[in-house]
């Protein structure tokens, strides 16, 4: 419900997440308390619909992510999609916003974090992170 009490408009929102491997953490864990960060962040009415996430991909292009093999060798108990940003560009993709747990998630250096959040400004998805201390999407 809004402020005026009336139903929030629904807005489908990407995950989009990233993990190390079992070497340095628990990456299901990781991701499962990524999920529910964004979750818990969510405006009224939005809803993850799409799942973006990787095993080891920061130092990847972020055209490369999304399409490697390190994810079925963990459980991570959430569902896995493709690509972000081939889905992004597409003609109808299923989310009209894109939120991280961190934007530090999204990338191992700040290059491809930045380069990211250009790809998605509108008119393509906007990304925000979760942890963000500016004001909520929505």
């Amino acid at each position: 419900m809004t402020a005026s009490g009336a139903s929030a408009e629904p807005v489908p929102v990407a995950f989009l997440g990233r993990t190390s491997t079992l070497v340095l953490q628990d990456p299901g864990a990781s991701l499962r308390r990524q999920v529910r960060q964004v979750q818990d962040k969510l405006p009224p009415g939005w809803f993850i619909a799409a799942h973006f996430w990787d095993v080891e991909s920061g130092g990847l292009y972020l055209d490369q992510r999304g399409h490697g093999t390190a994810h079925e060798k963990i459980d991570a108990r959430i569902p896995r999609d493709g690509g972000l940003l081939a889905e992004a560009g597409s003609p109808s993709p299923r989310f009209a916003a894109v939120m991280c747990e961190d934007i530090e998630r999204s990338g191992r250096d700040t290059y491809n974090a930045l380069k990211l959040e250009k790809q998605l400004s509108p008119p393509a998805s906007p990304c925000w992170p979760a942890t963000s201390r500016s004001t909520s999407p929505g």
